[in-house]
């Protein structure tokens, strides 16, 4: 199968690995309103790559330090749901999403974790983000996310995702995904730890 380019909002992954302890949410999601105008089009031009790979940047600048925190590494999405996020600098660290299961690795450490998403819903709400994203999948963004969606000029295009889970909102207060036409090319999530910001180069 030939290679396309990464079409990746992965800046959410590694917020999952703390959070994994919270417990499961009660409450019922609520219907998901009409998509805005033009998503579903590009998402349907997502949903036809179905594998990718491409290089990250990423800071984060969090509240108690005086200079960002910078990384970086390669992304990888394999349709339907495999989902993989290697860092390389300054620490080698890998977070694996396959199905409804979560791999965190530090291989520096000897540390290997593994989560089962369906005992973690507000987890796999994250994770839905960056999958719907990539799988094109709209109605999992709907559930999981309010959207906000603005098209400009030359096929650029920007996604805001709100969390609907008051317990994710109270972590991560909103994600917004950059790109142009079947890429995207900027991550930036806002939480109570501070903003990451991350670039995406897609590989051929």
């Amino acid at each position: 199968m030939r290679r396309r380019r990464l079409l990746l909002a992965p800046a959410l992954v590694p917020a999952l690995v703390p959070a994994l302890l919270a417990r499961p949410a009660a409450a019922a999601e609520p219907a998901a309103p009409a998509a805005p105008l033009g998503l579903a089009a590009l998402l349907r031009r997502f949903a036809a790559i179905p594998r990718s790979e491409a290089r990250f940047t990423e800071t984060k600048a969090i509240p108690e330090l005086d200079l960002p925190l910078p990384s970086e590494g390669r992304l990888a999405w394999q349709a339907p749901d495999r989902l993989e996020k290697r860092t390389t600098s300054p620490i080698e660290e890998v977070l694996r999403v396959a199905g409804d299961r979560l791999v965190y690795e530090r291989p520096d450490r000897g540390i290997r974790q593994e989560f089962d998403l369906d005992d973690q819903p507000e987890m796999r709400a994250l994770v839905e983000a960056i999958r719907g994203t990539l799988a094109g999948d709209l109605a999992a963004l709907q559930r999981h996310y309010e959207i906000g969606f603005a098209a400009r000029p030359e096929e650029a295009w920007q996604m805001t995702l709100v969390p609907r889970s008051l317990r994710v909102r109270a972590a991560v207060q909103r994600i917004l995904v950059s790109g142009r036409g079947p890429q995207v090319l900027r991550v930036e999530t806002e939480g109570q730890g501070g903003v990451s910001r991350m670039q995406v180069t897609p590989q051929p």
